[in-house]
Parts: structure tokens; C-alpha cells; sequence
């Protein structure tokens, strides 16, 4: 078995908005800061062979507080792959769904594994990036213990890619901001 240990991010101004982020590259706000440095203090009992990361900053700085005294930052791999998803010309509007245009709100209920904002990502999509990361992992690290640094909609999907559920599965865990989740996979 690989353990897989998943940290979202800290707290940023638009997570507190209730804003889309997706690869607009919001930094962490103070509470995210702090957030990170608890983190830290949970991480404390893991040995990681490995730190996965995505480059976005707000993941960045996260990764850089919650590592202090366990793991090398310098030796972080910072992937493109564990980016948010890209939620197109929407980023930065509302997220609660009574805010959201009604034609957005049709399309998503109506297909959500497809539906993807104007020059955006699907759920799909982000699935499709994903994958190929799991299995990345498996190989290269059986047995081992990797962290891995990222954001709330690709670590759901991360989690149902390594479980082999569907995207549109609708036990969805929401990962709190820099709480450290536990996963296992098979080699």
C-alpha cells in the first residue's frame, strides 16, 4: 500500500468570498497562513518520501508552512497537473448556485461531469489529468508515504481516481482548508 496524505491548501480571501479560483493565483490570507503552520504541527508524525505540489501559490506557500522542520522545500516536485480546475472566463464569480447566471445552473445540473464554463475544465478534464498522476505515484513510490499539496475540486477527483469512482459519484468529501486527509491505494 502507498499512503497518500492530501492537504488542500489554506484559506484564501475568495474561499471566504465563496469565489471560483480556479488558475487565477490568489495567495493565501492570514487565516490561510495560520492554517498552514497547524498543519504542520498534524504532519508532524509522517515521514514523507515524497511532496507533490501544485505550483499555484496559494498551494505553494502552503507546502513552504506546513513542511518547516519535516521536509526539504527544495526537494518539493511541483506539478502543473495538481492545478485547479480551470474554471474558465467564470473565475472570480460566485459560487453558491443561486448567484450562478441560470444558464450555467441548467448546464451543470443537466450533464456535471461535462459541464465546464466558458474556456474552462469539465470534471472530466480534470479526471483525464489526473489519472495518469495516480498511476505515476503507484509506480513510483510502492510502499511509501507522499504528500500531496493541492486544491478542493482536484483532490476530490485525485480521491475518486484512486478508488476507481466516477466523477459524478455524489459522496464528494469537501477537504477542509490545510487538514491533512489519509488515503490508501493498492500498488
Amino acid at each position: 500500500m502507498t499512503t497518500l496524505v492530501l492537504l488542500r491548501h489554506g484559506q484564501t480571501d475568495w474561499n471566504l468570498n465563496h469565489r471560483y479560483q480556479g488558475l487565477t493565483d490568489i495567495p493565501l490570507n492570514n487565516t490561510g497562513e495560520q492554517q498552514a503552520r497547524e498543519a504542520n504541527e498534524l504532519l508532524q508524525s509522517f515521514q514523507f518520501e515524497a511532496v507533490y505540489c501544485s505550483d499555484l501559490e496559494r498551494a505553494k506557500t502552503t507546502a513552504r508552512l506546513a513542511l518547516k522542520d519535516i521536509y526539504p522545500y527544495e526537494k518539493v516536485c511541483f506539478d502543473r497537473r495538481l492545478r485547479e480546475r480551470n474554471f474558465g472566463t467564470y473565475e472570480g464569480g460566485p459560487y453558491d448556485k443561486e448567484y450562478l447566471p441560470e444558464e450555467y445552473r441548467i448546464s451543470m445540473a443537466d450533464d456535471p461531469e461535462n459541464f465546464k464554463f466558458p474556456e474552462g475544465e469539465s470534471l472530466i478534464d480534470v479526471e483525464k489529468r489526473i489519472h495518469p498522476f495516480v498511476d505515476e505515484i503507484k509506480k513510483r513510490h510502492p510502499g511509501e508515504t507522499v504528500l500531496i499539496v493541492a486544491h478542493g475540486t482536484l483532490l476530490s477527483m485525485l480521491l475518486f481516481a484512486a478508488e476507481n469512482k466516477p466523477v459524478n459519484d455524489k459522496t464528494r468529501q469537501h477537504l477542509q482548508n490545510a487538514t491533512p486527509m489519509i488515503l490508501e491505494i493498492n500498488d
